[in-house]
Parts: structure tokens; C-alpha cells; sequence
């Protein structure tokens, strides 16, 4: 519990190794420029505000808000300077103890902005994957989500929850308090611990949702693909939801 933490708006680290028991390191920044190869962990790269430059494999690419970057470890890349950024980087090796896609250049992706990573089922563009589990070796999953409707109190049992808010305030319940998090700023919700989330504004808030280790988009999928019966007159069920959440270690309080 005592890992929790909301940090106000402002460039700067937003999660480190020692908050995140080294799963990850996300830094909110104006990208300084740099280019060469990551040994250990891939970087995935989100631009809020402002272009940004990424040469990879003899091509240049330019990111404007929106869009983000998968830049796999182990492949030569650079990186211009400018652009308002988030930059996550997972250092790890891949859970079936092999290469974890070291030095693949075919892992290297773009998207545009509304653009997702394609799953196991089409799911609405409020819950837009940029990187799913399997683009990571498990490390991380990272979504662009609009919190349209309450999400009642869960446990995630195994992977932390970060969320930074792009627009409106998400109202965050942990530990018996209500925060309210707005723009620009960034909660740490570990795993173990039970919490809440609802929209605070209207229009609803767009966050960035990710999950450490990943498997948060195979949540995502399963409650779309039985929306009909976890979902009536826009409120969940929590016993319908953990007939379906359980298997990813997700577990929502039965009243």
C-alpha cells in the first residue's frame, strides 16, 4: 500500500525502478536528442505535444502528437530533440528465458494517432492498444483508454497500475480517500491493493493505462467481447466481471 503515490503536473520521472520494483522507468520529458542501441530493455515512446524525429533502419519518422514508437532493444535507433514526451523503458528478460526478440528489427512499430495494435478481437477506440503483452515479452501492456463509465473496486493481484491523464480528472478511490486526477498528472496503483476508478469530468477523461507486467488489453477484451452481460444501464457487475477477469489475476468486490 505504501507504494502508492500521485504526482502534479510537470516534466520529470514519473515511476522509477525503486516504485516499481524495477519492472519499469517512465519519464515525462522534451526529448533530448540521442541515438545508439538498448541492451536490456525496449522504449516506448508516446508524444503528448510538439514533433519528434525517430530514425530506425534508414528512415526517418515523424511523430506528431498522438502517435507513438516501439523501439526494440538491441537495434541502433535515434531519437531528434523536442517534442513533449513519455518515455517508458522496461528492463527484464522474457519469461520463457529466450532471446525476447534481441536485436529483431521487425518488432520496430509506429502508429498514428488513434491507430491500435491489432488483438484478438476488435475492440471500441476508447480502449486503443499501443502496445499489447506480446509486443513486450510480457514486460508491459500500454493503452489509450477514455474512462466513459465507473470501473468499481478491483484487485489486480499481480501487475501494478500506472495512469497518467492526458485530458479531464479521474477520480481515483484507494485506501478510503477520493483523488482527483487531473491533466497532466500521474497515479501508482500497486498490485495487491484495492481501488476504484470513475470519470471526475465531463467530457470523460482520456488516460494512458498501463500495466506492469502486461495483460491489462486481455481484460479489456474479454469484457468487450461479454459486454451485454457484465455491463447494464452503463454500470458493471462485479460477479459477472470476475467470471471472465479471474484468469488475469483481476478481481472485482462482490457487494
Amino acid at each position: 500500500m505504501d507504494r502508492f503515490y500521485l504526482l502534479d503536473e510537470g516534466l520529470g520521472r514519473k515511476a522509477g525502478a525503486e516504485s516499481t520494483q524495477g519492472r519499469l522507468s517512465l519519464v515525462e520529458a522534451r526529448s533530448a536528442a540521442h541515438d545508439g542501441a538498448h541492451d536490456v530493455g525496449d522504449e516506448f515512446v508516446y508524444v503528448i505535444d510538439g514533433e519528434l524525429e525517430v530514425g530506425f533502419d534508414g528512415r526517418t519518422h515523424r511523430l506528431t502528437p498522438g502517435m507513438c514508437v516501439l523501439l526494440p532493444r538491441g537495434v541502433a535507433h535515434a531519437v531528434g530533440e523536442g517534442g513533449h514526451t513519455l518515455r517508458l523503458t522496461a528492463p527484464g528478460e522474457p519469461e520463457d528465458g529466450g532471446s525476447g526478440g534481441w536485436g529483431d528489427k521487425d518488432r520496430f512499430y509506429v502508429l498514428d494517432q488513434g491507430q491500435a495494435r491489432p488483438g484478438r478481437i476488435p475492440v471500441p477506440p476508447a480502449f486503443s492498444v499501443k502496445a499489447r503483452t506480446e509486443d513486450t515479452d510480457g514486460l508491459f501492456s500500454l493503452l489509450e483508454v477514455t474512462v466513459a463509465q465507473p470501473v468499481p473496486r478491483h484487485v489486480h493481484h499481480v501487475a501494478d497500475e500506472c495512469i497518467y491523464v492526458l485530458d479531464g480528472v479521474l477520480d481515483v478511490e484507494f485506501d478510503g480517500q477520493v483523488h482527483q486526477v487531473g491533466k497532466g498528472q500521474f497515479v501508482l496503483l500497486p498490485h495487491g491493493v484495492p481501488h476504484a476508478i470513475r470519470p471526475g469530468s465531463n467530457p470523460p477523461p482520456r488516460v494512458i493505462q498501463i500495466s506492469s507486467p502486461g495483460g491489462w488489453e486481455c481484460v479489456v477484451e474479454a469484457l468487450i467481447e461479454h459486454r451485454t452481460e457484465v455491463s447494464k444501464g452503463r454500470r458493471f457487475d462485479p460477479a459477472a466481471l470476475n467470471r471472465y477477469t479471474r484468469r488475469y489475476h483481476v478481481a472485482y468486490e462482490e457487494v
